[in-house]
C-alpha cells in the first residue's frame, strides 16, 4: 500500500513539474496576444500596388462631359491589432482620398486650388488579396473648371477599426515622398478639411457613381462588401 502511494505521489509531482512551465508559457502567450491597444496601424499594414492612376471617361447620356476617373490597387497584409479576431482579416476598414487641382491665380495672384475628397467604408478585407478602387468626378464640372486629366497633388488616408495607419511615401503623390516634404502633409490635410467642404459630395466613390460611367471601368469590383453612405465625406 506504501510502495502504491509512493509511486503516485512520484507520477503527480512529475506531472506538475512538467506543467508548470507548459503553463507558464501560455500566460506569456496569452499577455502577448491580449497586447496593448494600437495608436497607430503600422505603415504598409494596407498599401497601394502603384500610384493613383488618373483617366478620362466619356458619358454618353444626361450625365454629359468627359468624367475624371482615379483608381488605386490595395494590397492588404496581415492585421497588427491584437485584439483582432483573426489576424487574416481587417475590419472596418476607412479609405479616403483627396485631390487638389491647381486653378487660375486669385485676384492677388496667389495660387489657388480646388479640393475634393471620398471616403469609403469596407466592412472586412482578408490579408494578401488585392482590392481594386475607383473614384470619379463629374464631366461637367471637369468641364466648367477646366480641370486637367491629374491634380497636382493627391493623398491617401487609409484607418482600420478607427485607428488611423501611419502615412507614408506609398499613400501620396511624388512631390510629397520624400521625408522633408512628407512632414507638410498635415498642412496639406488642413488645407483639404477646411476648403474642401463647398465640393463635399462630388467626388464619388465607385458605388455612388452612374452605371453608364463606372461600367466602363475593366477592373470594377462590384463584390467589395462597401458600408454604404450617401455622400463623399461624413
Amino acid at each position: 500500500m506504501r510502495a502504491i502511494l509512493k509511486i503516485t505521489f512520484i507520477y503527480v509531482f512529475i506531472a506538475c513539474t512538467w506543467s508548470a512551465p507548459i503553463f507558464s508559457q501560455a500566460q506569456k502567450n496569452s499577455t502577448v496576444a491580449e497586447g496593448k491597444p494600437l495608436d497607430k496601424i503600422p505603415a504598409g499594414t494596407i498599401a497601394l500596388s502603384r500610384d493613383v492612376t488618373f483617366d478620362i471617361i466619356r458619358s454618353r447620356g444626361a450625365g454629359g462631359g468627359t468624367w475624371s476617373t482615379a483608381f488605386m490597387e490595395l494590397v492588404s497584409n496581415q492585421n497588427p491589432d491584437p485584439k483582432a479576431r483573426n489576424p487574416e482579416f481587417l475590419e472596418e476598414v476607412e479609405l479616403s482620398l483627396h485631390l487638389a487641382y491647381e486653378m487660375a491665380p486669385d485676384a492677388t495672384g496667389k495660387k489657388a486650388y480646388d479640393f475634393y475628397s471620398s471616403k469609403v467604408r469596407i466592412a472586412i478585407l482578408k490579408a494578401r488579396e488585392r482590392v481594386p478602387l475607383s473614384f470619379f468626378l463629374p464631366g461637367y464640372i471637369v468641364e466648367r473648371d477646366r480641370l486637367p486629366r491629374e491634380p497636382k497633388y493627391w493623398a491617401v488616408e487609409i484607418s482600420i477599426s478607427g485607428i488611423p495607419q501611419e502615412t507614408s511615401p506609398n499613400l501620396v503623390c511624388r512631390d510629397y515622398k520624400t521625408p522633408q516634404m512628407l512632414k507638410f502633409l498635415p498642412s496639406f490635410l488642413g488645407k483639404v478639411a477646411q476648403e474642401g467642404r463647398r465640393t463635399e459630395g462630388l467626388l464619388m466613390p465607385q458605388y455612388l457613381t452612374p452605371r453608364g460611367i463606372s461600367g466602363q471601368v475593366r477592373t470594377l469590383d462590384l463584390t467589395i462588401p462597401f458600408i454604404r453612405e450617401e455622400g463623399g465625406q461624413r
